[in-house]
């Protein structure tokens, strides 16, 4: 979803003044359904409850330290919300049925279904997981992006996922890519685990080979497996390969490829 969709109040503590009446008058008389609140450095709330108190609030998204901010899980208007807090407590037990995207750092408590039912985007900063449990039965979720922290683990709980149509992952290592294959739907595909991040396990092209799919970004894979399926889809238009150790006949198979793909195999020892 695109915030196109919301009519947005930006508001800047630094340049604005501190969150307060008159803000929420501006929010209330000029119509709005959606808030962008940055912070200022001496701007230091104790919670978000002021958010619960604008109507009709169906975005929100706030770039500011603060510790407490899970009011924001508890406006069920929403449908749009990115948190860039830093704060490490447990998303609540409430359900958002109408939320469809969400942006924030890794903490406890992202279930998907069973608090974000209806979400289709998910990214999540600063992941520490080892396998995507998380998003079992997201059965709405099309994009999903993960930003690791170096680990290594999984994809168990994203093959119930048959909806996604878009999946990266940047500083994870995966260890086989099997639960990829039930995703029909898949346009495109990221699997980064640049070094130092340990190398994934095994990727086979045949478990990310659909008929939609237009791009597919490798790197770091120690086992690289069925470049062959990659002719047989209509719609690739763009393959990198980074620091992937292919070998000669490899190497060949990428050069059989149509014209209308975009190859490049990038390893930076050479």
């Amino acid at each position: 979803m695109s915030s196109g969709e919301f009519k947005i109040m930006r508001w800047n503590v630094g340049f604005d003044g501190p969150w307060g009446v008159s803000a929420v008058e501006r929010y209330r008389n000029g119509g709005f359904d959606g808030l962008s609140l940055t912070s200022a450095p001496d701007w230091n709330p104790e919670s978000l409850g002021f958010i619960r108190e604008l109507p009709g609030l169906r975005y929100f998204n706030l770039r500011a330290k603060i510790s407490d901010d899970l009011d924001a899980f508890r406006v069920d208007t929403l449908e749009d919300l990115s948190l860039v807090t830093g704060s490490r407590r447990k998303i609540p037990n409430a359900v958002l049925s109408n939320l469809r995207s969400l942006c924030l750092t890794d903490r406890p408590g992202i279930e998907v279904a069973s608090r974000f039912p209806r979400l289709e985007r998910l990214r999540v900063g600063a992941w520490k997981g080892s396998d995507l449990e998380m998003i079992r039965e997201g059965k709405h979720l099309v994009s999903v992006y993960l930003e690791g922290r170096r680990q290594a683990g999984s994809l168990a709980g994203i093959e119930s996922c048959t909806a996604v149509e878009e999946f990266v992952s940047i500083n994870y290592s995966i260890t086989d890519s099997l639960p990829l294959r039930s995703l029909g739907g898949l346009r495109e595909v990221k699997l980064l685990a640049a070094s130092p991040t340990a190398p994934h396990g095994i990727i086979r092209f045949s478990d990310i080979a659909s008929s939609s799919l237009g791009k597919v970004w490798i790197s770091n894979a120690s086992v690289l497996e069925g470049f062959e399926i990659l002719k047989e889809l209509p719609r690739l238009r763009e393959v990198r390969l980074i620091e992937c150790r292919l070998g000669g006949t490899e190497l060949q198979e990428l050069n059989t490829l149509s014209r209308r793909v975009d190859v490049r195999v990038i390893d930076p020892r050479e």
